[in-house]
């Protein structure tokens, strides 16, 4: 479990403390500095399991799409034979929009990009080293807690 406050681990029983009449369940270094202590977490709430947290994203590269994505599509789709609807039919989009990507006017979303890299055989993303990333896979992505939102003061300064 992950005290609510700082999002640090929490090394044994989580402590619930009351801030703003919020019962929170912090660690002992957060219980120390806020909030009113509350009576020790019932049974019956000890013996249900905590949520279960989404899986991590590994992302380590952001993308990023190239310039002249629409000429690449255009291009690419000519010297294949395709005609725009045929294509915007493969890819499950109307022609209208297959229209608008290949003048520039939209930018294909991800899904959709890599449909288009599939069919037409083409690279369409370039990749960039997110900073702070490494290459070994590194998780970027979390959530945030209470303590990276909320602004806590003192009741002396009220």
């Amino acid at each position: 479990m992950f005290c609510e406050i700082c999002g640090k681990p929490i090394e044994g029983e989580p402590i619930p403390v009351e801030v703003d009449k919020a019962v929170l369940y912090v660690c002992r270094s957060c219980a120390a500095r806020y909030g009113k202590k509350q009576p020790p977490m019932p049974q019956r709430r000890q013996q249900l399991q905590p949520r279960p947290r989404p899986p991590p994203t590994r992302a380590v590269y952001d993308l990023e799409i190239v310039e002249n994505f629409g000429e690449l599509i255009k291009k690419s789709r000519e010297n294949l034979g395709l005609s725009r609807e045929a294509l915007a039919a493969m890819i499950g989009v109307k022609e209208t929009v297959l229209r608008r990507i290949e003048s520039g006017q939209l930018q294909p979303d991800v899904s959709l990009a890599r449909k288009l890299e599939k069919i037409l055989g083409i690279k369409l993303f370039t990749e960039r080293l997110e900073e702070g990333g490494t290459r070994g896979g590194a998780v970027l992505d979390r959530s945030l807690t209470l303590g990276e939102v909320a602004e806590v003061r003192d009741e002396s300064e009220k």
